[in-house]
Parts: C-alpha cells; structure tokens; sequence
C-alpha cells in the first residue's frame, strides 16, 4: 500500500478533554497547556502531519432551545481560543504542523495576516490555519449581528477575506529586508507596498506592518456545501471531508479536485483527508461487541446525536416526531452537513430511521483489532484515492494512547504511515507524496 497522510482532529477544539470517558478525574485541568503539548508530541512521534483545533464562538442552545444539554455534557462547550495555545504546542514539538481555528466571518483579515505571520516565524513553517465562515446565529449575535449572513455571501466575503490577507503578506517584496547597518538601512521603503484594496467587503490599505512569513501558512478549509468546495477548490492546501464510503469519498475528492483545476491549480496541489473515527479493540469479538453496543439506539445515543446535528445545522431537531418522515429541511448554516444527515437513509425516512442507519453505518468509527483498522483505512483510501485520514476524538490521555498505541505499528505494517516527518515544515511534508 502507499504511504498516507494522517492527522488528528480536536473537534472538541481548546475545551473539556476526557469528560465521559472511565478515567476522567474531578479536577482534571484541561484548560492548561500539558495535555495538548503531550499530545502534539505523541502524533508528532508517531508520524502525523498536522493537528488540526476545531473552535466556535457561542455557547449553543438551538437543541430544546437551552443550552441545559451541552452544558451537562460539556458538549462544544466551554471552549477556550485556540490562537494562544499554538505556541506552546510549537514549543513542545519540532516538526508536526499546528492547525488552529479562524473565522473569516468575525476576524478581520488585517488581524488575520498580522496574527498568523507572527505565529508563523515561531513555527519555522510549521503553522496552518483552518478556515471557517461561521455559520450559527448565536455566534453572529455575539459579534453585534441579529443573525449570521446568508450563506453563500458568507463564502463570497471570505473569497475576498482570504485575498486580503495573502496581499498583507505580499506586501512587502522579497529583499526588502536589508539589514544594512553599515547604511543605517533595516528595510527597503520601495519594496513595502500599500496594497489599497477596495472591495465588497473590505477597505484595507496596507501594507502589514509586521513581518511577513518566509512561507505562508497552509490553509485548511472543510466545506461540503457546492459553494463551499468552490471557496475550498479555489484557495485550500488540504481539505477536511466526512465521507462513509468509498464511493462518496472519490465522488468528494474528485469533485474538489476539479473545481480547483477549473480555477487554475494543480490539483495535486490539495491534500485531502478524510475524517475517521478509529476504535481499536484487542480480539475480532471484541470489536463485533463494540459495534453492537455503537449500533444501540438507546434514549442517550438518540439525545447526543440530534443535539450534536442541531448544534451543527442550526435546526432544532427535538420539534420532529421520531417516526415520522422528515420534512424538506434547509439551514443558513452547514448545508453540507445536513445533507450528509439526511442522505445517511433513503428518501421519505423516518428520523429514527436516519439515526438507525447511520449507527449501523457507525458513521465515522472504523472499529476493530489493529490490523483490521489498517486493512480497513487501506481500502478505503485504495477505492477512493484519498490522500489520507484525519482522526478525530479528544485529547485525553488515555484516549490517545488507546488509539495510537496499537494503531501506529499495524498502520506501518501495512505501508500507510510514513516513520518519520520531514523537517522542511508542513508545506514541504504534505509535498513528500
């Protein structure tokens, strides 16, 4: 098999770490930096090419309209800013890539640029930034809007958001710095340019005050919607995808490789990765039992995933009748993600019926003994010519040992995980193949 891209996904983003699992302890600190460190390090040793922190800005309520659920479950909240975490993580690693959460729809892109260049001198070439529009109207409400813009506007400001900021690090030319103490000159005023953009959206003159980056970040997008693939196609360097087949995954990634062609890139260019789930068991029974009790709908099972789905979509699922079909559904929010509930079951299915099919499907979970998690991530990545995974789960210690203790060495075995990263920075070991 070829070699793979792996990362790892904190959807959880900077928040509760381990709340639910056996080993969690009262008094377990996950607000401070050790965990995170400890973990960039374990991934960064075990071969991962990034770590992606997931993040949001408001504290949901949309499911039952209280924010009672999440709370109790410390589910999306609290969560703290990932940005001031990145340098610790950068400090306690050397090669890994460190992938922080923006908003293009509550960062201004002169904050953006001059924050990311900044970040970017201490990672030696190492940083990425995920973008995201932002879709909830609690978050909006938090930034003075009564709710958020329409979607595909949002991706149309962040088009321009994301302009702005690669013209910020281009203004200042190659050699403009010169450090010439025998001339009293530190930097060329001919090769620092204002960059006067006037656009829709923004009025930005420029230029960055800081110094730009030697290389600029690696930018990390995740739409699913048509429009954004379009924005991912046009600008990403690595895609984040949820697919459950094959199938979907090759339509996915073909799809975005042809929007970015159509935009005049390579599309080898772009990396695309697909978010997993793996549960590692010790025996084949083991891993038939554990899928068993996945595939459970019991009250719980059935109250996290609609909170989980409403909190994504900005549609309160608690209002539909379980046994009945649901309606012709449309959000403001993540459409991409919608659709991908309401395609988990046949047309004119029952919302129960949905989450059946999706907790057989185990949705995003690959459970199994090593070997077959392997065996099972080869395939996929065979039948739809994925560039990788990116697995998702917190950042608790005994989680990421029970995952990546076992799953390292039978995902080597098979040819998948490369044993070491490169030292040239995330651009250059995304490039590696």
């Amino acid at each position: 098999m070829a070699l793979k891209h792996f990362g790892w996904f904190l959807g959880a983003g900077f928040g509760v770490q381990g709340w639910g699992d056996p080993t969690y302890k009262v008094g377990y600190d996950w607000t401070q930096p050790t965990i995170y460190q400890d973990a960039a390090r374990l991934f960064e040793g075990s071969g991962l090419d990034l770590f992606v922190i997931e993040d949001g800005v408001a504290v949901p309520d949309t499911y039952r309209g209280t924010a009672e659920v999440n709370l109790a479950a410390a589910r999306f909240v609290p969560k703290h800013d990932p940005i001031p975490l990145v340098p610790y993580l950068l400090g306690a690693t050397a090669r890994i890539g460190i992938v922080p959460t923006l908003s293009a729809s509550f960062t201004e892109p002169y904050t953006a640029a001059r924050l990311l260049a900044t970040l970017q001198h201490f990672a030696h070439g190492r940083l990425g930034y995920n973008v995201v529009t932002s879709g909830s109207d609690l978050a909006a409400r938090n930034y003075g809007l009564d709710k958020q813009t329409e979607h595909d506007l949002r991706y149309d400001r962040a088009d321009e958001w994301v302009d702005v900021v690669k013209a910020l690090w281009r203004s200042w030319e190659p050699g403009a710095v010169l450090e010439d103490t025998a001339a009293g000159v530190y930097a060329d005023h001919t090769k620092v340019h204002p960059i006067h953009h006037e656009g829709r959206f923004f009025t930005v003159r420029g230029p960055l005050n800081a110094l730009p980056p030697a290389e600029e970040p690696v930018m990390v997008q995740a739409g699913a919607s048509g429009r954004g693939r379009t924005f991912a196609g046009r600008h990403a360097d690595v895609i984040l995808a949820l697919a459950s087949t094959p199938e979907r995954m090759k339509a996915h990634r073909d799809d975005i490789r042809q929007v970015a062609a159509e935009q005049g890139r390579d599309p080898d260019d772009l990396t695309v990765l697909f978010v997993v789930n793996p549960i590692p068991t010790a025996t084949a029974a083991e891993a038939a039992d554990v899928r068993a009790r996945r595939a459970e709908l019991t009250g719980a099972a059935i109250d996290e995933q609609l909170q989980s789905i409403s909190y994504l979509t900005n549609v309160d699922f608690a209002r539909f009748d379980l046994d009945a079909p649901l309606p012709e559904l449309t959000t403001n929010s993540n459409q991409g993600t919608l659709d991908n509930f309401v395609r988990s079951a046949p047309a004119g299915a029952t919302l129960r019926e949905i989450l059946a099919a999706r907790a057989k499907a185990d949705g995003l979970a690959v459970v199994g003994t090593p070997s077959q998690i392997a065996d099972r991530l080869g395939d996929l990545a065979e039948g739809s010519e994925a560039d990788g995974f990116l697995f998702t789960g917190q950042v608790h210690p005994a989680h990421v040992h029970r995952t990546l203790d076992p799953l390292v060495p039978a995902l080597r075995d098979a040819g998948l995980l490369r044993a070491q990263l490169g030292d040239g920075g995330l651009r250059a070991n995304l490039a590696d193949f």
